[in-house]
């Protein structure tokens, strides 16, 4: 009998504390993105340049064209984020992949937790296909291993709304309905 220090090695513990580092990172990446408040920026006005540079904060972010509204911008940046922190997992796993010094066993591992992800990718992307079909004028999904995140833009989210988006989510993954968060972003 095999001790247990022999089965689970060093670079085992190493490759799952990563990953659940990196499945952390992106909760509280989507938390703090979801969780701002978005201040109104002013128009540049060309004789009080001051009194607008006091009011930004340098690093905010803010969009250039008029034409968005508040839901938009957030989705705009919703997707920005997403995108930047599922590259940065893709990078994370190439990284630990092109390594060098892995046993075929770890090698497994990384090569299935980057075709979880892609996976996982293009589930969220499937579901907010399906619920722009439906007719809300945006969406955003966001899946884990124990749950899901919908946002989607309406106006008024009802039961029969609520219903379509549950439907849409199981036709492509199973989740307990109790790990099932949906939000409306007006």
């Amino acid at each position: 009998m095999k001790r247990l220090n022999v089965i689970i090695g060093k670079k085992q513990i190493v490759i799952a504390s990563l990953t659940v580092l990196l499945g952390a990172a992106v909760a509280v990446n989507f938390a703090i993105g979801s969780g701002k408040k978005k201040a109104a920026v002013k128009p540049i006005d060309k004789e009080n340049t001051s009194a607008v540079a006091a009011s930004v904060n340098y690093g905010d972010t803010s969009f250039v064209s008029d034409d968005l509204t508040d839901g938009e911008a957030y989705f705009a940046k919703a997707r920005l984020d997403k995108q930047q922190s599922r590259d940065e997992a893709a990078q994370v796993l190439a990284g630990m992949y092109q390594g060098g010094d892995m046993t075929q066993d770890e090698l497994t591992v990384v090569e299935e937790n980057a075709k979880s992800l892609s996976d996982r990718m293009n589930s969220e992307s499937k579901i907010e296909t399906v619920l722009k079909a439906q007719g809300f004028a945006d969406a955003l999904c966001y899946l884990s291993d124990s749950g899901a995140n919908i946002i989607v833009k309406t106006d008024n989210l009802d039961a029969a709304g609520a219903a379509k988006i549950k439907s849409a989510l199981l036709s492509e993954v199973e989740v307990a309905n109790d790990n099932i968060t949906i939000v409306e972003v007006k």
